[in-house]
């Protein structure tokens, strides 16, 4: 069985899969989410920092394919990788979900003659799309429920579906029981980038932007990223310092991690100049370069 998941924050960058060691990926692809929000919301479980969450007003999430060669229109861009499921545990265990609980899960499916995504987005729709009804239907399957990240359904417009880590808020985690990391810390919305870093201005949280900024390396637009870093003028100097620095190894990082072929991986990001330029980062490290000069 394989499984496509999204990526939104570190996932989307050679520097953050490396967590999670080298991986199998059999199709990769930047996938646009409708109608979304994209910020820092979940205080992390592996240092003293706060990861990407993904917030709508609307559900299911949405999703479509981009070109490398199509402009970006606003929407959150995020990282999809195609791996087996013996790989896609590994993320499951990565986002505080429980690979046990997943593999149930995965067999319910298989017994059901569906993918694991399909399987869930079937278990979204019976709950009428509604977050905390799939979650408590989850915990009645799995008797498992985290406070970190919980997967759900994404579906293409092509009709595919995909997974997606999301962070339960104050809407719950399914289980009475279980309470929310978001919500034991107060943050009902997702914070940008200088918010976050007022709450957490220490190397941890540093590397972590780095991580989801590297990102825009592959052709994701991370300007939801970038705009807000000019409100914070030491931060903005040492992301274009180290974002310098890794730029020219988080390609071949990439590779290394995701085992894709050269040829592979032009196809699903084009070429590297423009894939800078469509994610925002030629803008701004260029851009603040001139004005650091003057």
């Amino acid at each position: 069985m394989e499984v496509t998941v999204i990526g939104h924050g570190s996932l989307m960058s050679g520097q953050g899969l490396a967590f999670s060691g080298t991986l199998q990926v059999k199709e990769a692809s930047i996938i646009a989410l409708a109608g979304c929000v994209r910020g820092f919301a979940k205080l992390s479980r592996y240092g003293d920092r706060f990861a990407t969450d993904v917030e709508s007003p609307q559900w299911p999430l949405m999703g479509r394919l981009v070109a490398p060669t199509a402009m970006p229109n606003g929407e959150v861009e995020t990282l999809a990788l195609t791996v087996s499921l013996e790989d896609f545990s590994c993320l499951v265990k990565r986002e505080g979900y429980s690979p046990i609980a997943m593999q149930q899960l995965a067999t319910m499916a298989q017994e059901q003659g569906k993918s694991l995504a399909d399987f869930l987005w079937s278990i979204h729709e019976e709950a009428e799309h509604n977050r905390v009804a799939y979650r408590r239907r989850l915990w009645v399957l799995t008797g498992f429920t985290s406070p970190h990240y919980i997967p759900h359904p994404v579906r293409f417009d092509d009709g595919r579906c995909a997974l997606i880590f999301l962070a339960p808020g104050c809407e719950g985690t399914g289980a009475d029981e279980i309470i929310a990391v978001r919500q034991e810390t107060g943050i009902q919305v997702v914070m940008n980038t200088s918010e976050t870093w007022r709450r957490k201005p220490n190397e941890d949280q540093l590397t972590y932007f780095l991580s989801c900024m590297l990102g825009g390396v592959h052709g994701i637009n991370v300007r939801d990223f970038l705009t807000p870093v000019r409100e914070e003028r030491a931060l903005a100097e040492r992301l274009w310092d180290q974002l310098h620095q890794r730029l020219a190894v988080e390609q071949e990082q990439f590779l290394a991690v995701t085992s894709l072929s050269r040829e592979h991986y032009r196809r699903a990001f084009g070429d590297t100049d423009v894939a800078l330029n469509r994610s925002g980062l030629t803008e701004f490290l260029f851009g603040e370069e001139q004005n650091k000069k003057k």
